[in-house]
């Protein structure tokens, strides 16, 4: 089978790096997602919001634990006595608090479990942005390969067209053709020339696209030789999803620290028991008072409202509806997890069916243009019928481009929608793991870029 890269070959002896050196090598699919996933600031910004979310489970923990605090006074004075001896003081008093919550009504249970849920919450979002960073690496760098690939096709058709026009202006000259004949294919090569521009347009759009998630503008892209695994009916893609997807774990576990939150505003409608111990000295070492002393304290508080105005039972209330809201986000990110697989995967159906009617109509546009050109030699043909075949041919031939990259950009697409393209997808070490480096990993993923049957880049005239 022909290998992916192979096919872009002859278009790309040159990287595509605008304002940049030509790279050493070609970058590969695999070398685009590591470089999206460890350095998106999107994503780091996220990570660090985790790690600030995560220190609430310390907050909350810290309500049930000992608060012990210490204090201490020194003083230094001096008394003039006349008639008698002058009298300096330097009294010091120590003293050691200590409070232990014996019950809070469970604040901080539920406050921890809120916490913990909360965080799991945001965990999961950190998956769905890595995801979707990783599906936008993914699209920006099939972007430039289609818009590389359709700069390069129409290149070739204006030096077909400038040759025509050569070819054109010969035979005016011997009478062959008429002026007319050469005015029209001067016109086709304007219109050539000015697709080119607007090709190499596009291609620097879809540069800084790929800029834009990956931090740098593409040099010479290497395509992956296959397509990745996916399932095999539509019915398992959405199983799948369905029990892995991260926004639906996020909005579940969004639900859960709601449900917590109203326990812990309940709360404040219980009784709290505290414990308070406390050890006080007093040291004076003044010539006339030495009264020096020692004292401990243990004392058992009871707390209970009475009467709040309504305050607590409103803020309940509150937190009902914020948890009801939670519950219809979760039924609703479940059917968005349902249409985002559903629509990836006919996706992906019709490019399939694209590509495969786009090779038939390259195959046939290819075999029309050709047929026309020998028949134009020997009078049966005219010029504008060549000019209209060939650009037929380069019509269908960009139309198979396009193809090809809803293909690969569709499979990657229900990977998203299946909540399944995260960094072990590729390989790549998750972030606690890299310790600043990006050593490659085997894949752990039950889905990995596969010899599949279908080869994901490869064109007819690109053998």
């Amino acid at each position: 089978m022909r290998r992916f890269g192979r096919g872009l070959a002859s278009a790309s002896l040159v990287a595509l790096l605008i304002g940049s050196a030509t790279p050493l090598y070609a970058e590969t699919l695999e070398t685009i997602a590591r470089d999206a996933y460890l350095y998106n600031p999107s994503i780091d910004s996220a990570r660090a919001n985790l790690r600030a979310q995560g220190e609430n489970v310390s907050i909350a923990n810290a309500q049930r634990l000992p608060d012990v605090e210490i204090n201490g006074t020194a003083q230094l004075g001096q008394t003039f006595r006349s008639p008698g001896p002058d009298e300096i003081t330097a009294p010091l008093t120590l003293g050691l608090t200590g409070r232990l919550p014996i019950y809070d009504g469970g604040r901080a249970a539920n406050s921890i479990s809120q916490a913990r849920a909360s965080v799991d919450a945001t965990y999961a979002q950190l998956v769905a942005l890595e995801q979707t960073t990783l599906q936008n690496a993914i699209t920006a760098f099939f972007d430039v390969l289609r818009d590389k690939e359709t700069r390069d096709l129409s290149r070739e058709s204006l030096k077909l067209l400038l040759e025509e026009l050569e070819a054109s202006e010969i035979r005016f000259e011997v009478g062959e053709v008429t002026i007319t004949d050469v005015a029209q294919t001067k016109a086709r090569v304007a219109a050539a020339n000015s697709s080119v521009i607007q090709a190499d347009g596009n291609l620097r759009a879809s540069a800084e696209g790929f800029r834009a998630v990956v931090g740098r503008l593409p040099g010479e892209l290497e395509p992956p030789d296959y397509l990745p695994q996916l399932p095999e009916t539509v019915e398992d893609a959405e199983s799948d999803a369905l029990a892995t997807h991260p926004s639906i774990r996020a909005a579940r576990s969004a639900e859960r620290a709601a449900i917590f939150a109203i326990k812990v505003i309940q709360a404040d409608k219980l009784p709290t028991v505290q414990l308070s111990t406390s050890l006080n000295g007093n040291l004076n070492d003044g010539l006339s008072n030495r009264d020096n002393s020692v004292g401990a304290n243990l004392q058992l508080s009871l707390n209970a409202p009475v009467y709040q105005g309504g305050s607590v039972s409103s803020r309940v209330r509150q937190a009902q509806h914020s948890a009801a809201q939670a519950r219809a986000d979760y039924h609703a990110a479940v059917r968005e997890v349902q249409r985002s697989v559903n629509v990836a995967w006919y996706a992906l159906v019709t490019a399939k069916g694209a590509i495969a009617s786009g090779e038939e109509q390259v195959a046939a546009a290819k075999l029309a243009f050709d047929g026309v050109k020998e028949e134009l030699l020997v009078g049966s043909r005219a010029t504008i019928d060549v000019l209209n075949a060939e650009q037929t041919l380069l019509n269908a031939r960009i139309a198979l481009v396009n193809s090809v990259r809803q293909l690969n950009v569709a499979s990657y697409t229900l990977l998203v929608a299946m909540g399944r393209l995260g960094p072990d997808f590729f390989g790549i070490p998750t972030y606690s793991e890299t310790g600043g480096g990006t050593a490659g990993v085997e894949p752990r993923s039950p889905y990995a870029i596969l010899k599949e049957p279908n080869v994901s880049w490869r064109f007819p005239w690109r053998p």
